[in-house]
């Protein structure tokens, strides 16, 4: 799956925090959220980050409607979700 070659890629970069990949099997829309330490983190992996999303659109043939930043707000995310799939660190 896409999401777990990201992953590897992604924990390999500074100040990386954390991966959300939600699916919409209705429309087929994938949305791809990361989780940086601050912005300036986010910042420096920008380039690199997009180089690998265009490689991986590519690869599986998916077309890019927008990139943005936002900041955190809020956020609560409980023990099981934090678990899905087995994925908690």
């Amino acid at each position: 799956m896409a999401g777990e070659a990201m992953l590897v890629w992604l924990r390999e970069s500074e100040g990386f925090e954390g991966l959300l990949i939600l699916t919409d099997d209705t429309t087929g829309t994938t949305r791809v959220i990361t989780f940086w330490r601050d912005r300036e983190a986010e910042e420096r992996n920008r380039e690199s980050r997009m180089r690998l999303r265009d490689r991986m659109s590519e690869t599986v043939e998916v077309r890019v409607e927008e990139t943005a930043s936002y900041d955190v707000s809020f956020a609560h995310l409980g023990a099981k979700l934090a678990a899905t799939r087995g994925q908690a660190d």
